[in-house]
């Protein structure tokens, strides 16, 4: 029992994983495929209505025949030409009839169309004989050439059909007449494969077709609007203050969603503008006390002070850096300069060169064939400068690689220092927070490096990971720009 339990839900487990790798991402996908499957599934249903108006073409012909011929036959009967006489001239083995001194049962379960077959034999025979009786039908049966009731092959003209007929008339004697018949479909025009193609074409491919389009431009017209939002969010993302509004048009409720969004979208640019303008008058207002501050101790002349002089230096120095630092990432998501085509392979190459000038351990490797990207350089000078800056920092040298994956340049900057704390991976982006536990500024800065850097790449439509090395201790930063000339 366990081991049946095993296995079905092994089979579930591969099911599930079918379904989800053929699960369509997109919402455009998701919505297509739901409302095609629904409208399709429909269709097939309904192209039963084709099967049975098939169905009734089949028994209409036959029927007025049979209608014809029961008229003949109680037509001779009233003109007073006997029995033996009429059966003389009209049975054979697809015509019988005779007299009954009793009315036949009727079948067990009546066949669907009976009542339409039995009014269409009475419509034919009242119009050649209006004051004839009704005719009573007890038993109707569509069959192919082996006897087996009709299937959609033999409706299709693959086969051929003949109706059975059994039905009785009372007769002014009081008797009855049981007429038994088996009348065939006849000569049509058209073979099975020119029906089939009939109903293929007309009743499948056409509606499909036409399905499908629909189907197509409605769900297009429903996504465009959030394929639109997302465009516009995350062009606020890269830079809020610069990205167009909305257009609030098209329906109520994307009207109204856009209408929010522009509020949303310049709520958050003011307040940003506020917060950057407050932060650099606080931080104009501390520099002139810092640098009174530097003045008046560097008017101290007392030998004995000295150390204490170099502990203030070293603070004030700090808290300028810190005042920098801030102000740097105040701006990293802003957009200073016009922007440039770069050609990243050149401009990466130039900047490590620089570094290795002024004596640091500095690498470049690969290249991203040419690679180009619409940027600020001034910007992303300083994401480079910033990493390769926390590699020296904590271990001395730095690596720069340099790869196209696609339709995006990687730019890897690779360190063989002791990593970060896996729990700190997800925080160490976050504003002051530092990959080691000191606060000394001397080891690490003030945990703003990577914040700023997160910032000016996401203002590229760039991305970032930070992970240790598993190949030996160290760390690597990847970035990620979209090509221009992808």
């Amino acid at each position: 029992m366990s081991c049946s339990r095993g296995v079905g839900s092994r089979l579930r487990a591969s099911a599930e994983r079918v379904v989800r790798r053929l699960w369509p991402r997109t919402l455009f996908g998701r919505l297509f495929l739901i409302l095609a499957s629904g409208m399709l599934a429909a269709q097939f249903l309904t192209s039963s209505i084709w099967l049975s108006v098939r169905y009734q073409q089949q028994l209409e012909a036959p029927t007025r025949v049979m209608g014809e011929r029961v008229a003949d036959l109680l037509g001779l009967l009233e003109r007073g030409q006997t029995m033996q006489d009429v059966q003389r001239i009209m049975v054979n083995e697809r015509f019988l009839f005779a007299l009954h001194d009793r009315p036949r049962e009727r079948e067990a379960v009546r066949h669907p169309r009976a009542g339409d077959v039995e009014d269409l034999l009475n419509h034919v025979l009242h119009e050649r004989l209006p004051r004839s009786k009704a005719v009573a039908l007890t038993g109707l049966h569509l069959r192919d050439d082996r006897g087996q009731p009709a299937d959609w092959l033999s409706l299709l003209g693959f086969a051929g059909l003949s109706v059975d007929y059994a039905l009785q008339i009372e007769q002014d004697s009081g008797q009855w007449l049981w007429v038994d018949a088996r009348l065939p479909q006849g000569w049509q025009t058209q073979s099975g494969w020119a029906v089939l193609w009939d109903l293929l074409w007309r009743v499948y491919l056409v509606r499909i077709a036409i399905v499908v389009v629909l189907v197509m431009l409605a769900v297009k017209w429903v996504v465009k609007p959030l394929a639109e939002l997302a465009r516009a969010a995350q062009a606020v993302e890269r830079d809020v203050a610069g990205a167009l509004p909305l257009a609030e048009q098209g329906p109520m409720e994307v009207r109204h969603a856009a209408q929010a969004f522009n509020r949303m979208q310049q709520h958050i640019a003011v307040h940003l503008a506020e917060r950057t303008r407050f932060l650099a008058a606080v931080s104009h207002d501390l520099r002139s006390p810092i640098a009174r501050m530097r003045l008046r101790l560097e008017l101290l002349d007392a030998p004995e002070i000295e150390p204490v002089k170099a502990k203030l230096r070293s603070d004030l120095s700090s808290m300028e850096s810190l005042i920098d630092s801030t102000l740097a990432f105040i701006q990293s998501g802003q957009r200073n300069g016009p922007s440039h085509r770069i050609d990243l392979d050149s401009w990466v190459r130039s900047a490590c060169h620089d570094w290795q000038d002024l004596g640091a351990r500095v690498e470049v490797s690969g290249g991203t064939g040419g690679g180009q990207i619409d940027g600020y350089p001034q910007g992303l000078r300083r994401v480079l400068d910033n990493l390769i800056d926390n590699a020296l920092r904590y271990a001395g040298n730095a690596r720069v690689e340099l790869a196209r994956v696609g339709s995006q340049a990687e730019i890897s900057v690779v360190d063989d220092g002791p990593g970060i704390d896996p729990e700190l991976l997800a925080q160490v982006r976050l504003p002051f927070v530092r990959g080691e536990a000191s606060r000394n500024p001397a080891t690490g800065g003030h945990g703003l490096g990577l914040s700023i850097v997160e910032g000016i790449v996401t203002a590229h439509a760039g991305q970032i990971a930070i992970e240790n090395r598993t190949d030996r201790s160290g760390l690597r930063v990847r970035v990620t720009f979209p090509l221009s000339n992808a």
